[in-house]
């Protein structure tokens, strides 16, 4: 069952729920603020993100701009799953992860490749 790491403060991410529940593909949700992920949880969609792990990022949030974080490097793999880990906030939303690909949903239509 894919996993929809949702924000439901985000214009983006509520888009991307509506299309989870008018999809026929029953979507597990995880409002990532809420719910820590942990360190594995977070490797696993770091692994699975097709592109680079900079995308996961919002580096334009002032939460990131103003932490020590801002200084690694966002093509690092490690060096993004401390920042999503300790700064939760900062992760892209939303994600749908199918166990075998992560997308954005940037625009939330990209999940038609998995809801179908």
């Amino acid at each position: 069952m894919p996993t929809l790491y949702h924000n439901p403060r985000c214009s983006k991410s509520r888009q991307g729920l509506e299309l989870c529940n008018d999809s026929e593909t029953e979507v597990m949700v995880v409002n990532y603020l809420k719910q820590n992920l942990t360190e594995k949880e977070l490797e696993g969609i770091i692994s699975r993100l097709v592109g680079c792990p900079s995308r996961l990022v919002r580096n334009g949030d002032d939460a990131f701009k103003k932490s020590q974080y801002r200084e690694l490097d966002l093509t690092n793999p490690a060096d993004v799953l401390i920042i999503l880990y300790n700064l939760p906030q900062v992760m892209q939303r939303p994600l749908l992860d199918d166990g075998d690909q992560v997308i954005i949903g940037r625009p939330p239509q990209g999940f038609e490749k998995i809801l179908g």
